[in-house]
């Protein structure tokens, strides 16, 4: 059973071995210029008072790396899309085609009239290509971390949406989840092409939803409220207004998640506006400072609040959001076993 179910997947797994050689061979050949152009920088600032302070030499330095990082942005994005994507493509071409497309031609009968029963032929070839799949997307997630890693010391914002996301072990959970549901849907519709549509619509819909709605509650957040005055607004990092809000950039932990900033509000939990409190906002294009507007609204008891996750979470969030796509991986699994036996043809 396992061989036939190698000889049945061999073109796909062709294919996307193949596509993923190609993919190793990008990272790996981009990668060490970008290692080498990153680590050559840094190491000609390690010698002696080269880049201490505001020399001639630390500015050089910051202007290189903001140039490797200019150089290398439109790349980085490309690869973080092909690792987010890389499990719907697993959903679409390896699971919905898997059990959908013997059913839609009938080789299912085959083995089902021999020796081999409805579960362990279904148990097969979930097992066989489901952990080609994981190990697929593995690898690719692996390379990416490894490619990205000065532009992730750079930027400093693992938080970021698509770098949440294609880091660490999410991807294998989302991979695990694509290709269970797309075997899933393979398997309760009976025709290839309309199961890799649904694959493909509803993945992308729990992948919009889950970062949105699900992940910043996960755990608990924290929440501060800092009061609108001179010695607070010292601590704050900008400051940007409308015509119906404004709000400061509160501090908060280094490499914190930042999952709420709503704007100034009044003691009544009123959204604060700009115009109500124009003498304390320069005119013209002056430029604001930020201790003399807290000094000026210090007497109207305003606050702002800022919500946040400390970057001990990360790690945690990481296998929490991992195991919920392996439960409803599970649950898929599940679901395909319940079907297959209950169907009498």
């Amino acid at each position: 059973m396992i061989w036939l179910t190698w000889r049945q997947f061999r073109p796909q797994a062709v294919t996307g071995l193949a596509l993923l050689a190609a993919a190793a061979i990008l990272f790996l050949v981009t990668g060490w210029r970008m290692h080498h152009s990153y680590t050559t920088a840094l190491a000609w600032c390690a010698l002696p008072d080269a880049c201490d302070g505001a020399t001639a030499g630390a500015r050089a330095l910051g202007a290189q790396l903001s140039q490797l990082q200019r150089s290398y942005e439109p790349m980085f994005v490309l690869l973080q899309l092909l690792v987010i994507a890389s499990p719907a493509a697993i959903g679409i071409f390896w699971g919905a085609p898997l059990i959908g497309r013997e059913l839609e031609t009938g080789t299912h009968q085959l083995a089902w009239n021999q020796t081999v029963t409805r579960t362990r032929w279904l148990a097969v070839k979930v097992s066989v290509v489901g952990v080609a799949a994981i190990a697929a997307t593995a690898l690719l997630t692996w390379l990416l971390s490894w490619w990205a890693g000065p532009l992730d010391h750079l930027n400093g914002d693992r938080w970021a949406a698509m770098t949440f996301a294609s880091r660490g072990i999410v991807p294998l959970g989302y991979a695990a989840f694509a290709f269970a549901l797309g075997v899933t849907l393979g398997l309760l519709l009976r025709r290839t092409l309309p199961a890799m549509a649904i694959t493909l619509a509803v993945f992308a819909a729990v992948q919009v939803l889950v970062p949105a709605l699900i992940r910043p509650h996960l755990l608990p957040s924290t929440t501060s409220t800092y009061s609108i005055d001179q010695a607070s607004a010292s601590r704050f990092h900008d400051f940007q207004g409308t015509q119906t809000d404004f709000h400061f950039g509160l501090p908060i932990p280094q490499d914190a998640w930042l999952t709420s900033r709503p704007p100034v509000e009044n003691p009544s939990g009123q959204v604060a506006r700009i115009a109500d409190y124009s003498d304390c906002f320069p005119d013209g294009g002056d430029v604001p400072r930020l201790p003399d507007i807290g000094a000026c609204l210090a007497e109207y008891d305003l606050h702002q609040t800022v919500t946040y996750h400390p970057a001990s979470h990360y790690w945690p969030l990481q296998w929490m959001e991992s195991g919920l796509f392996l439960a409803l991986c599970a649950a898929l699994v599940g679901t395909c076993f319940w079907w297959i036996r209950r169907r009498q043809n």
